[in-house]
């Protein structure tokens, strides 16, 4: 929405209406929430495809409520598969890329993680090239950050603040590849000669409402007397 106090010199924010989007991991625990949001606070769009995986029941009877302001389409597919990629980028100015494997533990092998959420996002950005979409907006991690090798604190600062760390874990690794991806991307010439925009935006930790992650844990709640038991 525009602000009723912008000046000639406040950029105005982005009009979403008429506009054909594209939500990667649409299916998941954070792509549910931002289509939610496209579908319920937005102005219409002419069209939102929703690509993942696989989808849940719950999910496709969230989605399916909203059929009639705006033309919801489901595509399940894999984001490595290219042919795939090309039919659901078609026609698209925008793409929410949020499809990834989130390991924070370990536990996933390190070439799915690679080939998921490092040539994954590579071969969507080529997509989005050869289709034409003008603006990628790429949901990156706090992790990539990683922890400051020195211990020192932050104050007051910016994506410009030098910052000394070392990403250690397979996860967070991946997660830098496939941001450093996403900005190398951004001013890219496309096929029909415009310009390609893009951002990388780090998430914090997320939960919420439905997090798998929280239910897990107050499962145990309720097994352990109602006591919280501490993870972190």
């Amino acid at each position: 929405r525009d602000s009723p106090f912008a000046t000639e010199e406040q950029p105005r924010a982005m009009s979403l209406a008429g506009v054909s989007c594209l939500v990667t991991g649409a299916g998941g625990f954070l792509g549910q929430r931002i289509v939610g949001l496209l579908l319920e606070e937005e102005e219409p769009l002419a069209e939102i495809r929703l690509l993942d995986k696989a989808f849940s029941n719950e999910a496709l009877g969230r989605f399916g409520k909203f059929q009639g302001k705006t033309e919801v389409k489901i595509l399940e597919g894999d984001i490595r598969d290219v042919t795939f990629l090309h039919r659901a980028c078609q026609g698209v100015s925008l793409v929410i890329h949020t499809a990834s494997i989130i390991d924070t533990l370990g536990l996933i092998e390190k070439q799915l993680l690679w080939e998921v959420n490092v040539t994954g996002t590579k071969l969507l950005l080529e997509v989005c090239v050869h289709c034409s979409v003008q603006h990628f907006i790429y949901t990156s991690t706090l992790e990539v950050a990683g922890p400051n090798c020195k211990g020192d604190p932050i104050f007051n600062g910016d994506e410009e603040t030098a910052y000394e760390s070392v990403s250690k874990s397979p996860y967070a690794q991946s997660k830098r590849l496939a941001e450093d991806s996403v900005l190398k991307a951004d001013g890219q010439v496309l096929k029909d000669g415009g310009t390609l925009m893009t951002c990388a935006l780090r998430s914090m930790y997320i939960f919420g409402e439905g997090c798998p992650f929280l239910q897990g844990h107050l499962d145990k709640c309720l097994l352990n007397k109602n006591v919280y038991l501490r993870f972190s």
